[in-house]
């Protein structure tokens, strides 16, 4: 299983132009954005049954939450933890 997303063109993110791209809407955006991607890949890995993976994207979550956290002092980290790796099982 492949986590990494294709290249974007220039000027593109995933295929959107980059005026549409979540960081450029503001900070509240782009965290659920992120933690929409991870909660994604977090679903697929355990649909593919690779607990390494799933466990590997957990740690991604509580990277990213540790950055934003730095950022910003009212970040609630368990929310974006929890949003980021929900469990479908």
């Amino acid at each position: 299983m492949s986590l990494i997303a294709p290249q974007a063109e220039s000027g593109d993110v995933a295929g959107q132009e980059t005026a549409d791209a979540p960081f450029e809407r503001g900070p509240e955006v782009l965290e659920r954005w992120v933690a929409r991607v991870l909660d994604r890949a977090h679903r697929k890995a355990h649909a593919h049954k690779d607990p390494a993976a799933a466990r590997t994207i957990l740690h991604v979550a509580h990277s990213f939450a540790d950055e934003m956290a730095t950022v910003d002092p009212q970040f609630d980290r368990l929310r974006f933890i929890k949003d980021a790796t929900r469990d479908s099982s």
